[in-house]
């Protein structure tokens, strides 16, 4: 690891000069700071008690023991940045151009969801679950939830993306912006889907909700343990049985009602 910081931060031929131009490092250390960037933004909207705070899913306390747990295990959370990184110096994902951009993006959308939920749903069987517990004492979320993962579970995360990328590579040419601007659209998502706030319209399940999730959808993950696996997507959950079932009943009572839930093993009956 020592030896992967010293090849990037030291220019030391053309090859390397023409990787890490000025865009490149740029995107690389946004991508590295993004994650605490959103979390900081959200925990003074939370304690500022900004307009978009308000509607509450959960009305509990938080404990601040909780916050200063996932702060330090948030240490390592920019380890994607520097694979992602490594990758550019080994000379993968060398595509310009915006059609390039744009199928790169494409395909890792596609295939984050996929190994997101594959991975997740592992995590969850007793012999991998260590990997996925430090995450999950966190029945509660807080702004600092979504960075908050024990390094084996983001290290396992970021190498199954990359490396899906990588392999792809193998086929076709990947724009290194194109899975950068993935990572870019995952933290934000992430950050505000581990709030304890909705944010999305009344309704939203009518329509974009019936296919991408939302807060309320992955703090029933974390509330109950199971269930709710998705990324940014229903689609598998769906397929795979594993979506709860009162989920929009919940989303409607918290958002449209604002009636906030009491208990984190509150449920409502559906019809």
């Amino acid at each position: 690891m020592r030896e992967l910081f010293i090849a990037i931060i030291t220019i030391h031929n053309d090859h390397t000069v023409k990787l890490f131009d000025s865009w490149v490092l740029t995107t690389l250390i946004f991508v590295a700071l993004l994650g605490h960037a959103m979390a900081c933004f959200w925990y003074v909207a939370l304690v500022r008690h900004w307009s978009i705070c308000k509607r509450t899913i959960y009305d509990l306390p938080i404990d601040r023991e909780q916050i200063r747990r996932e702060i330090k295990n948030s240490v390592h959370t920019p380890i994607h940045a520097v694979l992602l990184a490594a990758c550019v110096y080994l000379g993968w994902f060398p595509a310009v151009g915006w059609l390039s951009f744009l199928y790169s993006l494409a395909a890792t959308v596609v295939w984050a969801e996929i190994w997101h939920y594959g991975s997740h749903r592992a995590f969850h069987l007793k012999p991998l679950h260590w990997i996925h517990a430090e995450h999950h004492r966190s029945h509660l979320n807080t702004p600092f939830t979504a960075i908050s993962f024990a390094f084996a579970e983001k290290l396992i995360f970021d190498f199954g993306i990359l490396g899906g990328m990588a392999l792809l590579n193998l086929l076709v040419p990947v724009n290194f912006f194109g899975v950068a601007a993935w990572f870019i659209i995952y933290l934000i998502v992430n950050s505000f889907s581990h709030a304890n706030f909705e944010l999305k319209s009344a309704g939203y399940n009518a329509v974009l909700g019936k296919v991408f999730t939302s807060t309320t959808y992955h703090s029933l993950h974390h509330s109950r343990y199971t269930g709710n696996y998705g990324l940014g997507t229903r689609f598998l959950d769906r397929w795979f049985n594993t979506e709860w079932e009162d989920y929009e009943r919940l989303y409607d009572r918290v958002n449209r009602d604002r009636q906030p839930l009491k208990k984190l093993a509150e449920k409502v009956n559906v019809p």
